[in-house]
């Protein structure tokens, strides 16, 4: 049976259903990547309701462009179906996580934080309410990334309600008292208080409230507090408990002005607990009733400001009368339209520069997640304005992060035994093999900056290595006209072949392994294998002629010795010890028998 094609898409598998409709995994043959596919229900494109709160999900994922969001790609109606591709996640969900795991550490649910912050933060600059934020629609990558989607009751502040007056949506677990409530406005503050249930779910491992009947569920998040988080792990920082608790406050007043301030202070918590060494633990929290339940007979809304009584003309101040408001008014429309124009050559420059300034001081992943949106940036730049203002510069950042990005499918490739082209990339996966087998640990370094020297420990000879690294280095500059993935891949070698070289030159045991490399060349050119022997020493002299160190001027002197076929003996450790280098012989002009 032929494989199901929708638009240019061969469809998989079906990977989830919803109210609205269903979603499958599906290939684009083109570049064979693969994609999910979300179909409008049959039989409900005939729904202008239903068919009307698609297209707006559409329109609203076409809006959004963030690296913590599920990307849009694009859609189109094949026959009687509605449809539109999107970003396939391969993780799971972040509800499969907690159903494996139960609860994550304090320090896992800052990150988990930060990431979900970021995402609102842009869906809420867009004017998008989620309204549906629960774990089951948070997707992990199998690199780790959390992607909010599922923006199928997704609220869009510039457009006309789609949902009944009155009507409750959301999901009982996370919803905010003002979305319970027919009447009162829903604001990006509803997302940040289901952003507290989340977090809370996550660090606790259950929800803030807890019922098997929904009505009774609701009452609590109108009328009751739930238990401090602290009250259920000791070990959570008391910021990030006070954080939570100003999230579940039931007035959206009382919670955080905006989910970039979520952000902000998720990332000052984990700064202050690594500035103080530790977590302070709140000591008022034990032995508090399980949770402080008010008159359930309590009906009252949420809190809303006290409106100011008008005052005369004349007492108005300037900021509070009418020219200034229209002027801030019209103010407003022009920023909103010209935020909504495409971005021009600046702003991707500005995009990846502020990306590319992200430093060690930040958790490892963020650096690396910084580093891959900054070359998704310049790619994507130079792809819309060629030969543009910025292009050598969209350029070098390319050059400085794709090669650390080759590294991981490379090593996958090493590891399989099909077969790899073209052949320089096999050469280069075959290098990455036996560098592990070879005992050398090579890190990505995504901050671009020098580790310590306690972690520069080299525990075997990284010589063999450094030369396969320098050969295929020479091999990769001398192609002709070699596309982006054999530049990138050239850069990786040298990537390689810097870290190992400089560690060599700082490690303890640097003449053991110079002294080792040469003794295998003496043993090769005994064995009348000059050419292999040759080449260990002219790359020994080359690489190390210059390196403002005693020991590696006299094995640069030996080097260059060998290589002319100077009779002249491995220098010992006293030789080096005793003598000058200035007194080391020269090598000789030309080659002796």
């Amino acid at each position: 049976m032929s494989a199901r094609q929708i638009g240019p898409f061969i469809l998989d598998k079906q990977i989830g259903v919803g109210g609205m409709g269903i979603v499958y995994s599906a290939l684009y043959p083109k570049t064979n990547k693969k994609v999910a596919i979300k179909v409008l229900a049959p039989g409900l494109i005939s729904d202008a309701k239903l068919l009307k709160r698609f297209e707006r999900e559409i329109e609203i994922l076409r809006r959004l462009d963030h690296p913590n969001i599920v990307k849009y790609f694009g859609g189109g109606t094949d026959g009687d179906q509605r449809w539109y591709a999107m970003e396939y996640i391969d993780g799971g969900s972040l509800l499969d996580v907690l159903k494996q795991r139960t609860r994550l550490s304090w320090e896992q649910t800052v990150h988990v934080g930060r990431q979900v912050s970021g995402a609102l933060e842009h869906a809420h600059n867009a004017g998008i309410i989620h309204r549906d934020l629960k774990p089951a629609n948070l997707f992990l990558s199998k690199k780790g990334r959390l992607k909010l989607g599922d923006f199928g009751i997704a609220r869009d502040t510039e457009a006309t309600a789609l949902t009944a007056a009155g009507k409750t949506v959301g999901t009982y677990a996370y919803m905010a008292p003002e979305q319970i409530q027919a009447g009162f406005p829903i604001t990006g503050k509803t997302d940040l208080y289901a952003l507290g249930c989340l977090l809370y779910e996550v660090v606790v491992g259950e929800t803030p409230f807890q019922s098997d009947n929904p009505m009774d569920m609701l009452m609590q998040h109108l009328n009751d507090d739930p238990y401090n988080v602290c009250e259920k792990v000791p070990d959570c920082p008391i910021w990030l408990d006070r954080l939570i608790e100003r999230l579940l406050a039931k007035s959206p007043d009382d919670r955080p002005y905006d989910a970039l301030a979520v952000h902000t202070e998720l990332g000052e918590i984990r700064n202050k607990v690594t500035a103080g060494g530790g977590a302070p633990i709140a000591d008022n929290v034990v032995g508090k009733p399980v949770s402080r339940k008010s008159d359930r007979n309590d009906k009252s809304p949420p809190k809303k400001k006290k409106k100011k009584k008008k005052k005369k003309k004349e007492d108005v101040p300037v900021h509070e009368q009418t020219w200034f408001l229209a002027t801030c008014l019209v103010t407003l429309i022009a920023a909103t339209i010209w935020l909504l124009q495409p971005p021009g050559e600046d702003s991707y420059r500005d995009s990846w520069q502020e990306l590319m300034s992200v430093t060690e001081s930040e958790q490892q992943e963020d650096v690396e997640y910084a580093r891959r949106e900054a070359a998704e940036k310049a790619d994507e730049y130079l792809k819309t304005f060629p030969g543009g203002e910025f292009d050598d510069e969209a350029r070098e950042v390319l050059d400085s992060i794709q090669p650390l990005i080759l590294e991981t499918p490379l090593k996958r490739l090493a590891a399989r035994d099909a077969e790899i082209k073209p052949v320089f990339k096999a050469q280069c996966a075959e290098a990455v093999k036996r560098e592990d087998e070879e005992g050398l640990k090579y890190v990505i370094n995504w901050s671009n900056t020098s580790e310590p020297a306690s972690k520069r420990v080299l525990a075997v000879n990284p010589l063999p290595a450094m030369q396969r690294w320098k050969t295929l280095m020479a091999t990769g500059r001398a192609m002709e006209s070699p596309d982006d993935e054999t530049r990138w891949l050239t850069i990786l070698c040298e990537n390689h072949h810097a870290h190992f070289r400089q560690m060599l030159i700082e490690s303890p045991d640097a003449y053991k392994y110079l002294s080792e490399r040469m003794e295998t060349a003496e043993e090769l050119f005994a064995k009348d294998e000059t050419a292999e022997a040759k080449k260990i020493w002219n790359y020994t002299a080359n690489e190390f002629k210059g390196v403002q160190s005693h020991l590696f001027t006299w094995f640069y002197h030996y080097a260059r010795n060998r290589s002319n076929e100077t009779r002249y003996p491995i220098p010992t450790k006293e030789q080096i010890e005793e003598t000058p280098p200035s007194q080391a012989p020269e090598p000789a002009a030309t080659p002796s028998s």
